[in-house]
């Protein structure tokens, strides 16, 4: 292949490029560029973890993978959540929210918390009641108790910057992991880049 001025090599295209702001000289219509963009996240493996609240006084809780650090100093965190879902409601009435970290072993909790229009009420799933705390999921690798500093709505859905007031951690676990819309578990030492699908069904 020849180099073009400067030395540079062209870029080899492979794949589908879409790029989003401009469907219409594309030729594609809404729906295309929003199928190419949600099939582009699904590459990115994340971990999973549920969004607590109170939902008619119970303990409440929704599975996310839009979670992540901010800060160390302050510890603060933000989610994105749908901004119609009853966990945004909560968040948004009562100004504080949990984060538990799930482990390996949490996929009916991941699978309950991601059923669009059903209830996630937690009862069976969470730990017993900490006064003043938000509800946690038993067994979470670790569980984030946050006050909102922020929240801003994007599209259709809401970020909420969470300042960390509280952190249980547990003294050991491997995660649940989130990938191409299944849940998976990290592969044992031996293979370091090789991922286990479980039979756990996707969200």
């Amino acid at each position: 292949m020849a180099a073009r001025e400067g030395g540079h090599r062209p870029y080899a295209r492979r794949g589908r490029h879409v790029t989003l702001d401009s469907t219409q000289t594309l030729g594609l219509s809404a729906t295309v560029a929003r199928s190419a963009f949600t099939e582009a996240m699904s590459a990115l493996a994340s971990g999973v973890v549920m969004v607590t609240t109170r939902v008619d006084d119970r303990p409440w809780g929704t599975t996310v993978s839009a979670f992540t650090s901010v800060s160390a100093e302050p510890p603060t965190i933000l989610v994105s959540l749908r901004s119609d879902a009853a966990t945004a409601q909560g968040i948004d009435e009562s100004g504080r929210f949990g984060v538990s970290i799930l482990g390996r072993h949490h996929c009916a909790v991941a699978r309950h918390g991601s059923k669009r229009g059903a209830s996630k009420f937690l009862e069976r799933f969470a730990d017993a009641d900490r006064q003043g705390l938000t509800p946690s999921v038993a067994g979470a690798l670790a569980h984030l108790d946050c006050e909102v500093t922020e929240q801003l709505q994007v599209g259709d859905h809401t970020i909420f910057v969470g300042r960390v007031r509280d952190v249980r951690i547990a003294g050991g676990g491997e995660p649940l992991v989130y990938f191409r819309r299944a849940y998976r578990t990290l592969a044992r030492k031996t293979n370091p880049f090789h991922t286990r699908r479980t039979t756990c069904p996707s969200s």
